[in-house]
């Protein structure tokens, strides 16, 4: 009895799951410099596994990336990578080498992230060392 009342849940999750796959999506394009990223209803993992597939993006997390993106992101790989990680507590290092990140942890519980399309230089992050020395010395504007 109780075999035939669990087939309905796990018939259930079995058509749930696969639905869920078959409508998230991740289209790269682009070089490092000026990466184009779409992103439909796909976990942040598959995202940065994606660019990391595509760049040389190695990254590494101490727990789950889960969240559900959607959205249109442009502009430099360092820049892409800090907007998708917004909300998250995360070291990242930029290299002549490539991009290296560590996700530590979410800021606040797991929602549904839904970026905008925005220029890059709407929300940028934080200089980076290189970066604050060109602008220091009047380079970067």
């Amino acid at each position: 009895m109780r075999q035939l009342l669990l087939l309905p849940v796990i018939v259930s999750a079995i058509v749930l799951a696969s639905g869920r796959t078959a409508s998230s999506e991740v289209k790269v394009a682009g070089r490092s410099d000026a990466v184009h990223l779409e992103v439909h209803e796909a976990s942040l993992h598959d995202v940065l596994a994606a660019l990391q597939e595509r760049f040389n993006l190695r990254y590494r997390t101490v727990g789950a990336l889960e969240v559900q993106m959607t959205g249109v992101f442009d502009g430099p790989l360092r820049r892409v990578v800090a907007r998708l990680l917004s909300g998250h507590d995360y070291a990242m290092q930029v290299t002549a080498d490539g991009v290296d990140v560590l996700v530590l942890a979410s800021q606040g519980p797991s929602a549904t992230v839904v970026a905008a399309v925005t220029p890059a230089s709407a929300a940028r992050p934080p200089l980076t060392a290189a970066e604050l020395k060109h602008y220091e010395s009047g380079h970067l504007r």
